[in-house]
């Protein structure tokens, strides 16, 4: 059903729906200002998705350096930190999630990512179930990262980032 959904860079103008979607997805929503602060913050991509000009959902990741010693890899690493994704609770199982990730992954990858990471709650389900069908697997858990809750740490090959030679 994702005929019609188009994913693009956030817009300032964006700000409300990003929040309605955000506040109808999440017990604990992220204020507007993180949105803010995150659309200006260099090396973020902020995705979203319209359906006929709406917005129906949204994506934020950025590509992070991990230190040796939190990687089985010799050196620092680039990794993709997926930060937040939602879609319209009425047009979640439609694609739109999938389209979301997959374009975000890509960017991630094209910024230097061999690795796609994200944190999710440990009650959430469904949503462990959309990133295992995206390919992510368990990587970790974080006692208590939402306050009241555990984190499961997921994780995603993203394969060999391009060089600049080619």
């Amino acid at each position: 059903m994702d005929d019609g959904v188009v994913v693009r860079g956030f817009r300032p103008e964006d700000l409300e729906a990003v929040h309605e979607i955000e506040r109808r997805s999440f017990p604990d929503p992220w204020p507007r200002s993180l949105f803010k602060a995150l659309h200006r913050s260099p090396g973020t991509y902020f995705l979203v998705a319209t359906l006929k000009e709406r917005v129906v959902g949204y994506a934020l990741g950025r590509v992070e350096q991990i230190p040796q010693r939190e990687t089985a890899y010799s050196g620092s690493r680039k990794i993709g930190h997926i930060l937040n994704i939602a879609v319209s609770p009425e047009l979640r199982r439609s694609g739109i999630g999938m389209k979301l990730m997959r374009t975000l992954e890509a960017l991630l990858k094209r910024g230097g990512a061999s690795l796609a990471r994200l944190e999710v709650r440990a009650s959430n389900i469904a949503a462990q179930r959309f990133y295992r069908r995206l390919g992510y697997r368990e990587g970790g858990r974080i006692p208590l990262y939402y306050g009241d809750e555990d984190a499961l740490v997921m994780e995603k090959g993203l394969g060999r980032a391009p060089t600049m030679e080619g």
